[in-house]
């Protein structure tokens, strides 16, 4: 890949982290007057509805079956977990610092890959990660200001999306690369589907901008990250992800008056600094393999 093509994927992951950032504070917003899994399950019909024709246009409809089927359902699962526990969380706690404890995904990844992946994890990356989960103790810490449970919460929801990142990885060659995008998005939804019916709120006629900008600046930042990974090697991108934490603090700041105190910026900086570092390992690792 040449560095046009590099830098072009470092700006769509960048410009779709803030996107993502910017969505998630449209679901604070609400306040909790509509259930995460009502959130979620909506988010996934809209994914499946636009993803599914394309999958079917460019791969035929034998590419509809997911296989393995039972790896397929555990990536679904772990994928409605993860963002449902997220957004459970964002209507606890400030949005940056449940932004700030999701990240220890990467974390989880690399402590699962040598038993899911088989891959090698050396005292570099076990380092990265002790010190990684010392950043999300620091932010997790007793007597932080806000409900604790959304800090669990949170943390719940990335060592979810964790599982779920390592299960991308574990099935990267099962099926075409654009139906790993599509299965977890619809899988999701028909997991979740038989809990709506006790979980529904009737959108009132007031919210129906947020709704609507809800579902093009989820799809928009999903569609800028999938361009973002056939642009450029994931591990260069997956770094800037990290700017999401920052547009969470902005928008928390802007519209919930919501900052991170001092403590908290230290967590997140140890955080984000362990995930960056694992990637630059893993970088330098493919480059010499």
């Amino acid at each position: 890949m040449n560095r046009t093509s590099s830098l072009l994927g470092i700006l769509l992951i960048t410009c779709g982290s803030l996107l993502f950032a910017w969505k998630d504070g449209i679901v604070k917003v609400t306040a909790g007057y509509y259930s995460p899994v009502l959130i979620i399950w909506f988010q996934l019909c809209c994914m499946s509805a636009i993803w599914l024709p394309i999958l079917i246009y460019r791969h035929g409809w034998n590419q509809l079956i997911p296989r393995p089927l039972s790896w397929q359902i555990a990536r679904g699962l772990s994928l409605v977990t993860g963002v449902g526990l997220f957004y459970w969380s964002v209507m606890l706690i400030p949005l940056a610092d449940a932004t700030a404890v999701t990240f220890i995904s990467p974390l989880v990844v690399a402590t699962l890959s040598p038993v899911m992946l088989g891959e090698k994890t050396g005292f570099h990356r076990w380092g990265a990660v002790v010190i990684g989960f010392v950043g999300a103790i620091l932010i997790l810490r007793p007597g932080f200001g806000g409900d604790s449970l959304g800090y669990i919460i949170a943390f719940g929801s990335g060592l979810c999306i964790g599982f779920f990142f390592t299960t991308n990885r574990k099935l990267a060659h099962a099926g075409a690369p654009f139906a790993s995008i599509v299965y977890p998005a619809y899988l999701g939804a028909i997991i979740i589907s038989p809990f709506i019916p006790f979980n529904w709120t009737a959108p009132s006629f007031e919210d129906r901008w947020l709704i609507i900008g809800f579902v093009i600046i989820s799809c928009i930042a999903q569609g800028m990250v999938i361009a973002a990974f056939r642009f450029s090697q994931a591990s260069l991108i997956a770094p800037f992800s990290y700017v999401q934490i920052v547009g969470a603090t902005l928008i928390g700041y802007l519209f919930f008056s919501d900052l991170p105190d001092l403590i908290t910026w230290i967590g997140i900086i140890v955080i984000v600094g362990s995930g960056v570092y694992i990637a630059i390992r893993e970088n330098i690792t493919q480059a010499y393999d």
